[in-house]
């Protein structure tokens, strides 16, 4: 069973079909959710529908005669997306956290370590954080400002946050072999171990459209390059989403490329800093080495060379023997002031802290 999921809900299974969002469609979802945290599971949703709301709310109650933009409606579609999510977790006493995200956020270091910590955050304070991209401020699209689709914005967030699985869930059943509107002889394709070797037909197999197959295709690669597994699968099945964690054969898979751990590995260790290093005490080495321990400002007992926020730099014991790796929370000149002391002094020390840890077990690999 997955522990990590990322859940992306499309918009025609948001509004089954119509032209506003779905209160008894979106309701089924949210159970399927909140019965898979109480099994232990932690759930990210992706969730498009903020356009299709502002759009329905503009043409309801607008003055008529101008149309309001793309990021127009979704300015005005979020807060109804979101108040209707609201309100069906409340039901469960279950809390949402709504995340914003464009390219621009991940496409820089800090930007990237500031969603990833943002969203470990609200998983691990018993969130279900809502992502959805900020099209309310993205540039245009022939600017290639924006991630894309929300399936793109899914894959990425799967790989942000280290996921197991991607569910991506819409109105059909899978990849298909050919177009099913048109063949009713077309067969599911229920495994696909190289997303490049449908690539090509996956267009014209499947019909057209703006985040039709072609954009879960390339969202699959993308995550399953980074070692999550990835379905496409009917959303309007009963119990599908809990159906999938489960393991049961839904949809088309498509299995991890490689290992996750191996590739944030390769990652963290491919961009180490040459500037400076973390000396650690004993106490310290202990708990990265033998507890799989964030490490705290209070284990740190000194610093070398010069770092910033965000990049990847060695931590050593006090004979120079290298004990691991990570991407520092704090820049070196914010950890000669906090080093040792406590994890709830840093606010007090520096007047704002980025975390309680200088580099989180998830952002640390042992040498």
């Amino acid at each position: 069973m997955y522990r990590r999921i990322v859940a992306k809900f499309g918009t025609s299974l948001l509004t089954a079909g119509s032209d506003r969002l779905d209160i008894e469609a979106m309701s089924r979802l949210v159970g399927q959710v909140v019965r898979l945290r109480a099994q232990g599971c932690e759930v990210v949703a992706v969730s498009s529908g903020a356009q299709a709301a502002g759009r329905h709310e503009a043409h309801r109650r607008l003055h008529p005669g101008h149309q309001p933009s793309r990021q127009a409606f979704a300015s005005i579609g979020q807060h109804r997306l979101m108040q209707t999510w609201g309100m069906l977790f409340d039901a469960y006493d279950t809390v949402v956290a709504q995340v914003l995200l464009t390219r621009r956020d991940l496409s820089d270091r800090l930007g990237y370590l500031n969603a990833r910590n943002t969203l470990r955050d609200l998983i691990e304070s018993g969130t279900v954080p809502i992502v959805n991209e900020n099209d309310a401020v993205a540039l245009d699209q022939v600017l290639a400002s924006r991630i894309g689709e929300n399936d793109s914005l899914s894959a990425y967030v799967a790989n942000l946050i280290d996921a197991d699985l991607l569910v991506i869930l819409t109105d059909v059943e899978g990849l298909f072999d050919s177009d099913p509107n048109t063949n009713p002889s077309a067969t599911l394709i229920t495994r696909v171990d190289r997303v490049d070797s449908v690539m090509a037909g996956a267009a014209g197999a499947n019909g057209p459209g703006t985040g039709g197959m072609v954009t879960k295709l390339a969202a699959a690669r993308f995550a399953t390059q980074g070692g999550v597994d990835v379905v496409v699968a009917n959303g309007r099945r009963p119990d599908i989403l809990e159906a999938i964690v489960a393991g049961q054969a839904n949809g088309t898979l498509f299995p991890a490329a490689g290992d996750r751990l191996e590739e944030r590995k390769r990652w963290i260790l491919g961009s180490i800093s040459h500037g400076g290093h973390i000396v650690v005490d004993g106490g310290a080495v202990t708990a990265l080495r033998d507890r799989g321990r964030s490490l705290l400002p209070a284990g740190v007992a000194e610093i070398a060379g010069t770092f910033v926020r965000g990049e990847s730099v060695e931590v050593r014991d006090s004979t120079g023997a290298r004990i691991a790796a990570g991407t520092t929370n704090y820049a070196s000149d914010e950890l000669v002031r906090i080093r040792g002391l406590r994890s709830d002094r840093i606010a007090e020390t520096l007047g704002y802290a980025y975390g309680d840890e200088v580099i989180h077990r998830d952002n640390l690999v042992l040498l």
